[in-house]
Protein backbone atom coordinates (compact mmCIF):
# COMPACT_ATOMS: atom_id res chain seq x y z
CA UNK A 1 0.00 0.00 0.00
CA UNK A 2 2.59 2.50 1.12
CA UNK A 3 4.46 1.93 -2.42
CA UNK A 4 1.51 2.12 -4.34
CA UNK A 5 0.66 -0.74 -5.07
CA UNK A 6 -3.00 -0.41 -4.40
CA UNK A 7 -4.94 -3.44 -5.92
CA UNK A 8 -2.06 -5.86 -5.13
CA UNK A 9 -2.86 -4.02 -0.78
CA UNK A 10 -6.51 -4.68 -1.55
CA UNK A 11 -6.10 -8.14 -2.70
CA UNK A 12 -3.31 -9.35 0.40
CA UNK A 13 -6.20 -7.40 2.42
CA UNK A 14 -9.10 -9.42 1.28
CA UNK A 15 -7.36 -12.78 1.86
CA UNK A 16 -6.05 -12.20 5.11
CA UNK A 17 -9.61 -11.07 5.81
CA UNK A 18 -10.67 -14.00 4.52
CA UNK A 19 -8.55 -16.31 6.46
CA UNK A 20 -9.28 -14.20 9.35
CA UNK A 21 -12.49 -12.10 9.29
CA UNK A 22 -11.93 -11.15 13.04
CA UNK A 23 -8.20 -9.44 12.24
CA UNK A 24 -9.36 -5.69 12.95
CA UNK A 25 -5.40 -4.25 12.01
CA UNK A 26 -6.60 -6.30 8.16
CA UNK A 27 -9.76 -4.34 8.19
CA UNK A 28 -8.95 -1.02 9.18
CA UNK A 29 -5.93 -1.44 6.63
CA UNK A 30 -7.95 -2.08 4.05
CA UNK A 31 -9.92 0.51 4.92
CA UNK A 32 -7.19 2.98 3.89
CA UNK A 33 -6.10 1.37 0.91
CA UNK A 34 -9.88 1.91 -0.12
CA UNK A 35 -10.01 5.40 0.95
CA UNK A 36 -6.36 6.26 -1.20
CA UNK A 37 -8.37 4.44 -4.00
CA UNK A 38 -11.22 7.16 -3.87
CA UNK A 39 -13.72 4.65 -2.13
CA UNK A 40 -14.59 6.73 0.74
CA UNK A 41 -18.49 4.73 1.48
CA UNK A 42 -16.53 1.36 1.08
CA UNK A 43 -13.30 2.16 3.64
CA UNK A 44 -16.07 3.53 6.35
CA UNK A 45 -17.83 0.09 6.13
CA UNK A 46 -14.44 -1.18 6.61
CA UNK A 47 -13.11 1.09 9.91
CA UNK A 48 -16.91 0.42 11.34
CA UNK A 49 -16.08 -2.89 11.23
CA UNK A 50 -12.47 -2.41 12.49
CA UNK A 51 -13.93 -0.10 15.66
CA UNK A 52 -16.94 -2.88 16.42
CA UNK A 53 -14.53 -5.55 16.56
CA UNK A 54 -11.26 -4.13 18.49
CA UNK A 55 -11.53 -1.17 21.18
CA UNK A 56 -7.77 0.22 19.61
CA UNK A 57 -8.65 4.06 19.48
CA UNK A 58 -6.75 4.42 16.36
CA UNK A 59 -9.40 2.09 14.57
CA UNK A 60 -12.08 4.07 16.20
CA UNK A 61 -10.00 7.52 15.05
CA UNK A 62 -10.12 6.36 11.28
CA UNK A 63 -13.56 5.95 11.53
CA UNK A 64 -14.16 9.93 12.71
CA UNK A 65 -11.77 10.56 9.97
CA UNK A 66 -14.09 9.11 7.54
CA UNK A 67 -17.20 10.03 8.79
CA UNK A 68 -15.87 13.97 8.70
CA UNK A 69 -14.61 13.62 5.47
CA UNK A 70 -17.85 12.12 4.58
CA UNK A 71 -19.66 14.81 5.65
CA UNK A 72 -20.36 13.08 8.65
CA UNK A 73 -19.55 15.93 10.86
CA UNK A 74 -21.52 14.98 14.04
CA UNK A 75 -20.91 11.50 14.23
CA UNK A 76 -17.32 12.54 13.48
CA UNK A 77 -17.45 14.85 16.26
CA UNK A 78 -18.69 12.71 19.37
CA UNK A 79 -16.20 9.94 17.78
CA UNK A 80 -13.18 12.74 18.76
CA UNK A 81 -15.29 13.83 21.88
CA UNK A 82 -15.16 9.87 23.09
CA UNK A 83 -11.23 9.76 21.81
CA UNK A 84 -10.77 12.55 24.48
CA UNK A 85 -12.85 10.50 27.11
CA UNK A 86 -10.83 7.33 26.74
CA UNK A 87 -7.68 9.54 26.89
CA UNK A 88 -8.66 10.00 30.51
CA UNK A 89 -9.30 6.10 31.17
CA UNK A 90 -6.41 4.46 29.22
CA UNK A 91 -3.52 4.66 27.17
CA UNK A 92 -5.47 6.43 23.78
CA UNK A 93 -2.53 7.27 20.71
CA UNK A 94 -2.70 11.18 20.14
CA UNK A 95 -2.69 9.42 16.61
CA UNK A 96 -6.36 8.14 16.85
CA UNK A 97 -7.20 12.04 17.71
CA UNK A 98 -4.58 13.86 15.18
CA UNK A 99 -6.47 11.43 11.97
CA UNK A 100 -10.18 11.98 13.78
CA UNK A 101 -9.09 16.50 13.79
CA UNK A 102 -8.04 15.52 10.25
CA UNK A 103 -11.60 14.32 9.62
CA UNK A 104 -13.21 17.67 10.99
CA UNK A 105 -10.73 19.70 8.31
CA UNK A 106 -9.46 21.26 11.69
CA UNK A 107 -5.18 20.67 10.53
CA UNK A 108 -4.15 23.14 13.77
CA UNK A 109 -5.91 20.73 15.75
CA UNK A 110 -4.34 17.61 13.75
CA UNK A 111 -1.15 18.97 14.18
CA UNK A 112 -1.28 19.51 18.32
CA UNK A 113 -1.93 15.83 18.15
CA UNK A 114 0.73 14.92 15.89
CA UNK A 115 3.03 17.12 18.16
CA UNK A 116 1.55 15.07 21.32
CA UNK A 117 2.34 12.13 20.07
CA UNK A 118 5.67 12.98 19.38
CA UNK A 119 6.22 14.12 22.87
CA UNK A 120 4.61 11.07 24.27
CA UNK A 121 7.06 8.75 21.79
CA UNK A 122 4.17 6.93 20.02
CA UNK A 123 6.25 5.36 17.59
CA UNK A 124 4.56 2.89 16.66
CA UNK A 125 1.37 5.46 14.91
CA UNK A 126 4.00 8.37 13.88
CA UNK A 127 6.92 5.72 12.42
CA UNK A 128 5.54 6.22 9.14
CA UNK A 129 4.33 9.69 9.41
CA UNK A 130 5.99 10.54 6.18
CA UNK A 131 4.45 7.41 4.32
CA UNK A 132 0.90 7.54 5.98
CA UNK A 133 -1.73 8.23 3.54
CA UNK A 134 -3.81 9.65 6.43
CA UNK A 135 -1.54 12.15 6.25
CA UNK A 136 -0.96 13.07 3.45
CA UNK A 137 -3.07 16.51 3.07
CA UNK A 138 -0.51 17.90 5.85
CA UNK A 139 2.61 17.21 3.49
CA UNK A 140 3.99 20.64 3.00
CA UNK A 141 2.90 22.12 6.00
CA UNK A 142 6.10 23.70 7.15
CA UNK A 143 4.59 22.27 11.08
CA UNK A 144 4.36 18.91 9.70
CA UNK A 145 7.55 18.86 7.76
CA UNK A 146 9.71 20.31 10.90
CA UNK A 147 8.12 17.12 12.83
CA UNK A 148 8.31 14.83 10.47
CA UNK A 149 12.00 16.14 10.07
CA UNK A 150 12.07 14.78 14.41
CA UNK A 151 10.79 11.76 13.23
CA UNK A 152 12.54 10.39 10.11
CA UNK A 153 14.99 12.81 9.02
CA UNK A 154 14.74 13.34 5.31
CA UNK A 155 18.44 11.75 4.49
CA UNK A 156 17.75 8.99 6.47
CA UNK A 157 14.61 8.68 4.87
CA UNK A 158 15.92 9.21 1.13
CA UNK A 159 18.64 6.42 2.17
CA UNK A 160 16.11 3.62 3.00
CA UNK A 161 14.60 3.78 -0.25
CA UNK A 162 17.83 3.39 -2.68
Amino acid sequence: MHNGRLDDAIAQFQKTIEMDPHFYFAQSSYGVALEVQGKLPEATVQYEKAAAMSDDPVALGMLGHAYGIAGRKDEARQIFDKLLQLRDQKYTAAYSLAIAALGLRDRNEALNWLEKGYRERDGNNLNQIRIDPLLASLRGDPRFEALAENIVPAREFGASSK
